[in-house]
């Protein structure tokens, strides 16, 4: 166990393991179900799951990052769903990252209440159709008018988009050159000009809902929006894409511990023989996950104390490799193990190599990046020798 884990987290791993083995795990419909599951949603703000990370002033727990990373590992590991566990994970983010740290007095207390209950359910919109998040390619545009915005254009792929009351929208507010700076706004899902599209009907990660929405003319109050005029790029962008990246390590974890869980019980129950060289993957598995573990938690208390300094990125890119790794070495033992038809194995594997895939080349263009600074580095040491 890592040394992070005190009681309170031991606490909290033991009701979260509670709760999913109840209300999650029985559910052999998640992965194969066109809706999303309400009735576990409700059932997870009445045990103050979705406030997890609220402050308590707004009726959360007011939780750290680490317990948030220990509470979704627990989910998946005992729950044996993904999907699930990303929806209620961008609740927390939403909440957390934006309304609390960015939003003033009064959309605190319109909003974080409701969303502690599940009565609210937030929705990040940055992403647009064909070009993903890149802000050189965001094309949807605010316009201020008067003590007013008026917004244009199309938001895509927004994980819980197609249940969100509220969305959090990154819209471009000015220019200058091929820069671009952005504004962030809170639109509810009732605002004039706003309509839904989809929802995405994708190959993994289910129950998460998918979706996009259209903006037509979309007028706002200008108290709508939500910290620095022109700096919402910088601000909260880039910042959510850093937390996101290291608190998924929780859920990814506890997946992959599911994985290797329902895989030794499939062999066991079938009586297949087991060979030096089966046993042999299964530990070292075993030593990936605890390595991993070890690596999302300190990941995520490295964010409690607002370290995000260079060697973070190089935590979440070497926990990409290694959960690679990880995939590649289990990948062989599946077919062998004649998965039973039903189990949520191949479905839960299916979304841990779906999550690998996504962001790859941003994951590449990270490692580049590290490699140039690396070789300046070598570069300007290269260059003092000479002088001196």
């Amino acid at each position: 166990m890592a040394t992070l884990i005190d009681e309170d987290l031991l606490s909290l791993k033991e009701k979260v393991s509670q709760f999913a083995g109840e209300h999650i795990a029985p559910r052999s419909d998640l992965y194969t179900c066109e809706g999303f599951p309400f009735d576990i949603w409700h059932k997870m703000a009445q045990e103050n799951l979705l406030g997890l990370s609220i402050p308590k002033e707004f009726g959360g727990c007011e939780k750290s990052f680490l317990a948030v990373a220990v509470a979704g590992e627990t989910m998946t590991g005992s729950g044996h769903n993904m999907g699930l566990a990303l929806s209620w994970l961008i609740h927390q983010l939403t909440a957390r990252l934006f309304i609390f740290v960015y939003g003033n007095k009064t959309q605190r207390d319109i909003y974080l209440p409701p969303m502690a209950k599940g009565k609210i359910t937030a929705s990040l919109a940055i992403s647009e159709p064909d070009y993903g998040a890149h802000p050189r390619h965001l094309k949807t545009r605010a316009e201020r008018k008067g003590d007013w915005f008026v917004l244009n254009g199309e938001k895509a792929y927004l994980t819980n988009g197609p249940i969100a009351n509220l969305y959090i929208v990154l819209a471009v507010t000015g220019t200058e050159g091929e820069r671009k700076s952005f504004t962030a706004f809170l639109i509810p899902e009732d605002a004039p000009g706003l309509v839904r599209t989809g929802p995405i009907k994708l190959p993994f990660l289910h129950p998460s809902p998918h979706g996009g929405i259209i903006l037509n003319n979309c007028t706002i109050p200008s108290t709508n929006m939500i910290g620095r005029e022109g700096s919402a790029d910088e601000d909260m962008s880039l910042r959510f894409r850093r937390y996101e990246d290291v608190l998924l390590m929780g859920p990814i974890v506890g997946g992959m511990e599911a994985q290797t869980t329902l895989l030794s019980k499939d062999i066991t129950a079938r009586k297949i023989p087991v060979t030096d060289e089966t046993r042999d993957t299964l530990g070292t598995l075993q030593i990936f996950l605890d390595t991993l573990r070890i690596m999302a938690y300190e990941g995520a208390h490295m964010l409690d104390i607002g370290n995000s300094k260079e060697e973070l990125i190089s935590l979440t890119l070497s926990f990409r490799e290694i959960c690679t790794i990880f995939q590649e070495k289990i990948a062989p033992l599946l077919p062998d193990a004649s998965i039973s038809k039903g189990t949520p194995l191949p479905f839960l594997t299916n979304d841990l190599v779906s999550m690998l895939h996504i962001a790859k080349d941003v994951a590449a263009i990270k490692r580049r990046k590290l490699g140039d600074s690396l070789l300046a580095k070598k570069e300007r040491t290269h260059r003092k020798g000479l002088v001196s």
